[in-house]
């Protein structure tokens, strides 16, 4: 059942999923904070109005860093364990609006860190889900809500969706609205979604999105425009322009991975204008440490009053990575932040030349561990660059694990980027759509 099913009442549709839930999650623990009489009540709820949007009765699960104000939020800490917000996020404000049903809080690794949660990857409970939203990505390849949201300060949507074969989308930076949702390094931060059908993403994004500006301050700058207005186009298919984008991290990448970003590459090299790799500079290879230490940089001032809480309920790795990171005199910040705005330019540039990029979206299967989330070096450039980024599942490991492949579109072609998954999905059949695990457990 996707998102765009309106064949059923919404408390039919929250009823099943719920159903799943009971089922399934003792072995996945996708969850944080679930109450079905609430998710059942907003059901009910929706069924009594008009349809106010495509997402109207559509169960949804949230990351345990956005804040509800009618379920706790614990960010993952111990520390803020069954903390109340007064309000909603912006965001969940937009969902609810839209009559969508928010189904519960899904589980996050602490403050959107480092430190895994209990979640485990529905395809095989010895891997990680990957992270930070290890919930929601485990929730939706599960099959236990249809749509839920992530955010994403490195690689914690696109990582995740990979390692447990799900669809995901990172918007453009900032075409989501942020406030209301805990912030680790606002230089990267944005909300994310996942869903096992990337129609669902579109409709996800049409809601979410803020309207832009026009035009310089004066009276034009408080002119919005329709979510859409601004949005980039990307040409037909026939006439798309790729470029294959491997970087100095590609020897991370596994064989089975590499293989199928070689495959995809020559099942698009038959069906678009130009495929060819992308020439990457030799300074992109500062961009893993300068993002990590930037992003733990940050996090020493977001965080700051989160951990003050209750400090000895706060990892140590956590502790450590801010420490660090502070640790660092001024010329080496100013070395980070000079290899993240080359890292931009180069993205920005090659979008220029090419219409998308496509790369890997994870090294490969999710690992054989829950004690680490997996590497986001592939996707430190999309969130350094502030550029949209889809994920697609394609295929298996040597493992029968998912992989998947991750395509960046340009600023502002979030639209455009996520109809060209939509027809390579399904005119074109790129994407390999895992089968929901067995319902027992």
């Amino acid at each position: 059942m996707t998102a765009t099913s309106n064949r059923v009442s919404s408390q039919e549709i929250v009823s099943g999923f719920l159903e799943r839930i009971r089922a399934r999650d003792r072995s996945v623990g996708a969850w944080a904070h679930l109450n079905p009489e609430l998710a059942l009540r907003a059901a009910a709820a929706a069924d009594a109005t008009e349809p106010k949007s495509a997402l109207h009765g559509v169960p949804i699960g949230l990351k345990d860093i956005i804040d509800t104000a009618d379920q706790p939020t614990g960010y993952g800490s111990e520390a803020w364990e069954g903390f109340q917000p007064a309000a909603d996020a912006e965001a969940v404000r937009r969902l609810r609006a839209a009559g969508a049903v928010i189904m519960g809080k899904t589980t996050t690794t602490e403050f959107a860190t480092y430190r895994p949660t209990a979640t485990r990857n529905p395809h095989n409970p010895e891997h990680t889900p990957g992270g930070s939203s290890a919930g929601s990505a485990a929730a939706v390849a599960d099959g236990q809500v249809p749509l839920a949201l992530g955010t994403q300060t490195a690689g914690s949507v696109t990582r995740p969706g990979s390692f447990c074969g799900t669809f995901t989308f990172k918007p453009t930076f900032g075409r989501w609205p942020f406030s209301g949702v805990l912030p680790v390094a606002l230089t990267f931060d944005t909300l994310g979604g996942f869903a096992r059908d990337p129609r669902d993403l579109a409709l996800l994004d049409a809601v979410l999105t803020k309207p832009r500006a026009r035009g310089g301050p004066g009276p034009c700058s408080t002119r919005y425009l329709a979510p859409n207005a601004l949005d980039r186009t990307l040409p037909p298919l026939r006439e798309l322009r790729v470029g294959v984008l491997h970087g100095p991290w590609f020897d991370l990448a596994e064989n089975a991975a590499a293989y199928m970003l070689s495959q995809s590459a020559d099942f698009l090299g038959a069906r678009v204008a130009s495929i060819e790799q992308v020439q990457t500079p030799s300074q992109l290879a500062e961009l893993q440490t300068a993002h990590a230490s930037v992003q733990s940089l940050e996090a020493g001032w977001y965080l700051q009053d989160m951990i003050a809480r209750d400090p000895r309920k706060v990892s140590d790795l956590l502790k450590a990575e801010i420490a660090a990171a502070h640790a660092a005199n001024a010329d080496e910040q100013e070395a980070w932040r000079n290899a993240l705005r080359e890292t931009a330019i180069f993205a920005h540039l090659a979008l220029t030349q090419y219409d998308v990029l496509l790369t890997l979206a994870a090294p490969g299967e999710a690992p054989h561990s829950l004690l680490s989330t997996g590497d986001p070096a592939f996707n430190r450039l999309a969130s350094t660059a502030g550029l949209p980024a889809a994920g697609i599942p394609v295929g298996t490991g040597a493992r029968g694990l998912p992989l998947g492949l991750q395509i960046i579109g340009p600023r502002y072609g979030d639209q455009a980027l996520l109809a060209l998954v939509d027809e390579l999905t399904f005119q074109h059949g790129l994407a390999t759509i895992p089968d929901l695990p067995a319902s027992g457990d």
